[in-house]
């Protein structure tokens, strides 16, 4: 593996797909990107759910999003806006890309190749 770009925290139940909702996952798969756009897992991530059935709880999110911290992004099959949000505010980018890991985090490294290009 070449030099890490950037890290990415995946919601997965089975390690193998983007298939959880951010808020309901209970282990995140971290991976760190090389600019090649291969990838390496790090580790299986465990964290408390923040979905309390259609809502959150606050103080959860925060943890959750404090247990990210050294994540750039995070892939989901679904995140809420209050969710994207408290990621946002420390300076993680969420997106809602489901599918196989390799084809989203493929997505994912297309998109932000497209931004350097356009100058984003």
């Amino acid at each position: 593996m070449g030099s890490v770009q950037y890290r990415v925290a995946i919601a997965s139940t089975d390690g193998r797909n983007v298939d959880q909702h951010f808020g309901r996952c209970e282990c995140f798969l971290i991976v760190d990107v090389d600019e090649d756009g291969s990838f390496e897992e790090i580790e299986a991530r465990y964290v408390t759910p923040v979905c309390m059935g259609g809502y959150h709880d606050q103080d959860k999110l925060k943890k959750g999003a404090e247990a990210l911290l050294d994540c750039n992004f995070v892939l989901a099959a679904k995140i809420g806006p209050g969710a994207m949000d408290e990621l946002e505010e420390r300076g993680i980018a969420a997106f809602q890309i489901p599918g196989p890991v390799a084809a989203s985090l493929d997505k994912l490294d297309k998109y932000l190749k497209l931004l350097e290009t356009i100058g984003g």
